[in-house]
């Protein structure tokens, strides 16, 4: 039942700009559940797969533009870099105490991105503009930021049209997710296995309704809600 219910929080979480790896570690501390970095990772294979379903269309669209992946790749190097540097900070970050100034990081991000819009599309990315998002993807390496919302934030306030900046940043999780995943997948167990369907099930409701969030204008209504989050788990655990 522990793995149902964490690929729950890790399909909902992970698409949605409230960091999934945030809540998993929160609902792991609070309800005496597996939450080390290994099976947080393991259960990202789901998200992946819903990735790879939702956005199969735009999938197909990028293997036609070069210069798109050679983007993608850009945004990717960043994460890359910084955990190769501070891998034992991140594992070591994995801890509820360091959740309540992350969860305001995110909150804070968040609340900038509504200010606001533009027209740049997806396939217009620069070096820079890759480079400036990977970056912030890079801080999500840290539980209680969100990918998601780091990523989609940035674009944003680049100046990129709401859905290809959320279409953007959902391509830029498959490499991640998917060799994160892979990498912890030997002994993972049952547990994890319905962890990662769960997931995937519920990372695909995710990925519509963060869509039609963003789409709407209404990306920054979750800073309140982190804002919150970051209070209560403050008294919870910290305090």
């Amino acid at each position: 039942m522990g793995g149902l219910v964490q690929g729950m929080v890790q399909g909902l979480t992970e698409f949605l700009p409230v960091s999934s790896s945030g809540h998993l570690v929160l609902f792991s501390y609070l309800f005496g559940l597996r939450g080390d970095l290994p099976f947080v990772a393991f259960l990202h294979l789901g998200t992946f797969f819903a990735v790879f379903i939702f956005t199969f269309k735009k999938i197909i669209f990028v293997l036609k533009k070069p210069l798109l992946i050679i983007m993608l790749v850009i945004s990717t190097i960043p994460a890359g870099i910084v955990y190769m540097i501070f891998k034992d900070s991140v594992e070591k970050s994995f801890n509820p105490k360091t959740l309540p100034l992350a969860f305001s990081v995110t909150a804070l991000f968040l609340m900038f991105a509504s200010i606001r819009t533009g027209e740049k599309k997806m396939e217009d990315v620069s070096i820079l503009d890759a480079t400036l998002i990977g970056i912030a993807q890079a801080f999500a390496l840290f539980p209680g930021i969100s990918r998601s919302g780091m990523t989609i934030s940035a674009a944003l306030l680049l100046g990129y049209k709401g859905e290809d900046a959320v279409y953007y940043s959902f391509l830029l999780s498959l490499p991640a997710t998917l060799v994160g995943g892979i990498m912890n997948i030997e002994g993972a167990g049952a547990q994890a296995t319905l962890g990662l369907i769960s997931s995937l099930l519920f990372g695909l409701l995710a990925l519509f309704l963060v869509k039609r969030i963003v789409n709407v204008g209404k990306f920054h209504l979750f800073s309140y809600y982190l804002s919150f989050v970051a209070i209560l788990t403050y008294f919870e655990v910290v305090s």
